[in-house]
């Protein structure tokens, strides 16, 4: 499938890659440079031709987040927020398939946060879902685990995206998975899971 950037925020007719670069209507290459307070640089990346693929892929990821933010009716009382965007790749580091995937622009997490600033559970596994039928991805992952010191839930959604080439062709698997605790709960299917009340 041959995928047709805009011509405004298409990597390949912008200058040099940096922070600002645009990749979709309110969305720049920044807004995949870490989380909260762990922000990654492009500085630390020097070749252009990097630059420009992590762009490229980002793009897909850009499209899919103005899916959820444009369309007001259905979201509009949630923020989506990239919870692990670009990883900032380490000298001699053993990387995990992971984070190769992470430092390329491919695979990126998303958090749904309510107006209270919590997760909304709810909201997740609802925008999970309308992913899994109005956009095209390699794989979604439902993310959920309870690590937090008070065993409480979190959730968040992993898009896995393929490596945008400059001929735009992609093909997208268009795979599935609930996940708890870095384990596989259920393959092939979204499922959710609710927070306790007690």
């Amino acid at each position: 499938m041959r995928i047709v950037p805009d011509p405004k925020y298409n990597p390949d007719l912008q200058g040099y890659i940096t922070s600002k670069t645009r990749l979709e209507r309110g969305i720049t290459m920044a807004k995949f440079l870490g989380a909260y307070g762990d922000k990654t640089s492009l500085k630390y990346i020097g070749v252009e031709s990097i630059r420009r693929i992590m762009a490229r892929n980002l793009t897909l990821h850009a499209r899919a987040m103005n899916l959820i933010n444009g369309n007001t009716h259905r979201f509009n009382d949630v923020r989506l927020i990239v919870s692990e965007g670009i990883y900032k790749r380490k000298l001699f580091e053993n990387e995990s398939e992971v984070m190769k995937k992470k430092a390329f622009g491919n695979l990126v997490y998303y958090q749904v946060i309510g107006t209270n600033g919590d997760i909304d559970f709810e909201k997740t596994f609802d925008i999970a879902e309308y992913w899994k039928d109005h956009i095209d991805f390699d794989e979604l992952y439902l993310d959920y685990d309870d690590y937090n010191p008070n065993q409480s839930l979190t959730a968040q959604i992993g898009l896995l995206m393929p490596t945008v080439g400059e001929d735009y062709e992609v093909n997208f698997s268009r795979k599935i998975s609930t996940w708890f605790n870095n384990s596989l709960m259920k393959d092939g299917e979204l499922v959710e899971i609710v927070e306790d009340d007690e």
